[in-house]
């Protein structure tokens, strides 16, 4: 077996024997199964491993892309085109199907768990899950989280200020569904109003999910948002870091798929029974791994039990993937791209909360909701983040000329909205520091 990745320097050399025969396929012809994932190799090399000892499988090819890098791969049949999708997030495969990219096998569709009331595959036999995954808060063994659980409105507390780390959700899957399930949950408004307080409390925003679990185990940040695996995995050096899930807990299914090309591959559907079969559910049990199987049996092991309350199992898919570039957009141009003054700004926000002379005074509790309305708010109504004609503008496919001068239109006036809020914000603020500090505190009303 060969393990590499698909642009390795075997590859580039036969490009030029092999260039009739990759134009018309459009993959190397030496492989014989060809992987697009999101996941790292110490991660699916195990697996790969284990499927060309079982299968006779000589040569397997394996990408690594983020999710949304894998997204933009398979909808712009970038090369070389990829027999499997495999990766976490069940909104990148919404919106490959939508796309028309995935073959479906619907005899192939398992019935929900039981327990829980987890749909494992998608219904029509376009993507399939493997393992479930959770999503909830890392941090360093010397840092515990106590006995209490951890809600998503808790992340909100300025006890959490300046403790925290995320990833952007234009770079990772897992964390742009973390986003879309909280907007889903608290309401459209309510919930950017809940990401504002939590990214005032961001120590920073990571590149990669990957970026999370490496600053919470270098003590750059003490707490980090993410998925459990990343923080269960004991990597070749280091330690497993420690996870709760958030109350009630939301899991949802990680999951393989295979393109159109790939259906024409046997190998493709050989290694989605691979993955859900004894020895592939089994190995995700391994401390190098540790994720939780999709076999109920497996739980107990993986010590995981079901709540039937499960925020993720109500989540509109389509909705999420229709609007899913402008969500990641608005979070970036918010949160990821302005963190140190949005930081700076919840931080004077919440002292003048503390102050009694700010809060009693009639003269400034309009300002003080006008400064909070300011960091709250975004320029997109619901409906409009809604709407298909954003979806046109905001694809991840090859756009038009039309949709890129109207999406940095968009963005443009987007990023003039936030800067004016933001700015409205900071004189606002100065106006009750100056208040408080030339009045007697004594004799304000």
């Amino acid at each position: 077996m060969r393990l590499r990745p698909a642009t390795s320097l075997r590859v580039v050399v036969q490009i030029a024997a092999g260039m009739l025969a990759f134009a018309i396929s459009g993959k190397a012809t030496a492989c014989e199964l060809s992987i697009l994932t999101s996941y790292p190799s110490s991660f699916y090399k195990p697996f790969i491993d284990q499927f060309v000892k079982q299968s006779g499988t000589v040569d397997v090819c394996v990408q690594n892309k983020n999710t949304i890098g894998l997204i933009a791969h398979v909808r712009e049949n970038r090369r070389p085109v990829p027999d499997i999708v495999w990766a976490s997030s069940p909104v990148a495969f919404e919106l490959l199907e939508q796309q028309g990219a995935l073959a479906k096998f619907p005899e192939k569709v398992s019935e929900p768990v039981t327990n829980g009331g987890i749909q494992i595959d998608a219904s029509d036999g376009s993507r399939f899950g493997f393992a479930l995954s959770t999503i909830g808060m890392m941090s360093a063994t010397d840092q515990p989280f106590g006995t209490t659980t951890v809600e998503i409105a808790d992340l909100a507390s300025p006890y959490y200020y300046g403790l925290l780390g995320m990833s952007s959700p234009s770079r990772s899957g897992t964390t742009h569904l973390f986003v879309e399930s909280l907007l889903q949950q608290y309401g459209w408004q309510d919930g950017w109003a809940l990401l504002s307080q939590i990214g005032g409390n961001l120590a920073t925003v990571t590149a990669r999910s990957f970026g999370v679990r490496d600053g919470v185990a270098r003590k750059r940040f003490p707490f980090g948002i993410g998925i459990d695996f990343l923080a269960r995995s004991e990597p070749q050096t280091g330690e497993a870091l420690l996870f709760q899930a958030f109350s009630p807990g939301w899991y949802f299914p990680a999951s393989v798929a295979v393109t159109g090309l790939g259906a024409q591959n046997a190998r493709s559907l050989e290694f989605v029974d691979f993955l859900r079969g004894d020895i592939a559910q089994h190995l995700l049990l391994h401390p190098e791994i540790r994720r939780i199987p999709i076999d109920p049996k497996l739980w107990p092991q993986a010590g995981f039990s079901p709540s039937e309350n499960n925020p993720a199992q109500g989540l509109d898919l389509k909705l999420a993937a229709r609007r899913m570039a402008v969500v990641n957009a608005l979070y970036d141009d918010m949160i990821t791209h302005r963190l140190l003054e949005l930081r700076k700004l919840w931080q004077s926000l919440r002292r003048l909360e503390a102050t009694p002379v700010i809060t009693q005074s009639d003269a400034t509790k309009p300002l003080l909701n006008a400064v909070r309305d300011a960091l709250e708010s975004v320029p997109v109504a619901a409906f409009m983040a809604n709407e298909h004609s954003f979806e046109r503008v905001f694809s991840d496919g090859v756009p038009t000329e039309n949709a890129v001068v109207g999406r940095l239109r968009l963005q443009d006036s987007w990023s003039n909205d936030f800067s004016q809020r933001f700015k409205s914000a900071r004189e606002l603020i100065a106006r009750m520091d100056a208040f408080q500090s030339h009045l007697d505190t004594g004799a304000v009303k």
